[in-house]
């Protein structure tokens, strides 16, 4: 390359110019710098624009989905998402929805076609409702997984007693369940069934309780609720519901805020490392 800087600046000075931070940018950059090779006319700037016209978004929330996929600013991005954009108008999908999902997760609509296609009929064939939001999230769901690590998971959930009709409707219920390493749903399982003593079947009822933390929110709530039964503070009739998927905020109001005991409230610091209340955050 005879002159680098006549051929990097420009592009440089493009993406400063669209109100990121020069560490911010630094970082996105480097995660892939491949853009930096291609045309600032003839691909950049026409990816960028494309982007930003059709989603709404700020310059900044484009560089965020470049940073989750590349092939927003590198490829023929218009061409592969298109005719898929299309599809989902077609089957009724609200168009707030299928934006607001491009953005987030822009590589689940540059599949290929028949791909996309072939999965949109699947998720259409479980039940979802192209009118709400689960449907894209399911079809993020199967585009993300193969055939095998889909098969693994099944595995793992049948391990603990879940039936083909349980998986289905943990699913239809959450599709974000089904993205979960097998190690995730080992996890929030052994602990529901054998420290809370949940049947399995609850948990495929509730399927948001497999989401969360088991060292940031399970295990310090557990434990903070033993300490209380202990001393009879509270019954041992308490749901997982209240326990597990209350707010932070509602659940020390509930078990830490009444009883008045700083030892509570530390036993819960140690625990979970930091923790919020009305909004603030505390660190130990």
């Amino acid at each position: 390359m005879s002159d680098p800087e006549k051929y990097y600046l420009p592009k440089f000075q493009f993406f400063y110019g669209r109100g990121v931070s020069r560490s911010k940018l630094a970082s996105i950059l480097s995660s892939n710098p491949y853009v930096l090779t291609c045309s600032l006319d003839n691909r950049i700037i026409p990816n960028f624009n494309y982007f930003k016209d059709l989603t709404g978004c700020d310059d900044k929330y484009v560089l965020v989905a470049y940073k989750r996929h590349p092939g927003v600013l590198q490829n023929n991005f218009p061409s592969l998402v298109a005719p898929n954009l299309a599809l989902l108008r077609e089957c009724g999908v609200v168009e707030s929805n299928i934006l607001s999902k491009l953005v987030d997760h822009p590589r689940v609509f540059a599949a290929s076609h028949e791909k996309f296609k072939r999965t949109v009929e699947e998720v259409k064939k479980l039940g979802f409702n192209p009118l709400r939001q689960n449907f894209l999230s399911a079809l993020q769901a199967l585009m993300q997984m193969s055939k095998s690590t889909r098969d693994g998971k099944d595995y793992v959930f049948k391990e603990w007693g879940w039936s083909d009709e349980e998986i289905a409707l943990a699913f239809w219920k959450l599709p974000f369940c089904m993205m979960l390493s097998e190690y995730k749903i080992k996890a929030a399982m052994s602990f529901y069934v054998n420290t809370v003593g949940c049947k399995p079947s609850y948990i495929a009822n509730r399927p948001v309780l497999l989401g969360f933390s088991l060292n940031k929110r399970l295990i310090p709530r557990w434990s903070l609720f033993q300490v209380l039964l202990s001393r009879g503070l509270v019954e041992k009739e308490i749901s997982v519901r209240e326990l597990f998927e209350s707010s932070e905020k509602d659940f020390f109001e509930r078990f830490v805020i009444p009883y008045e005991d700083p030892q509570l409230l530390e036993l819960y610091k140690q625990e979970v490392g930091s923790f919020k209340i009305y909004g603030k955050t505390k660190q130990n």
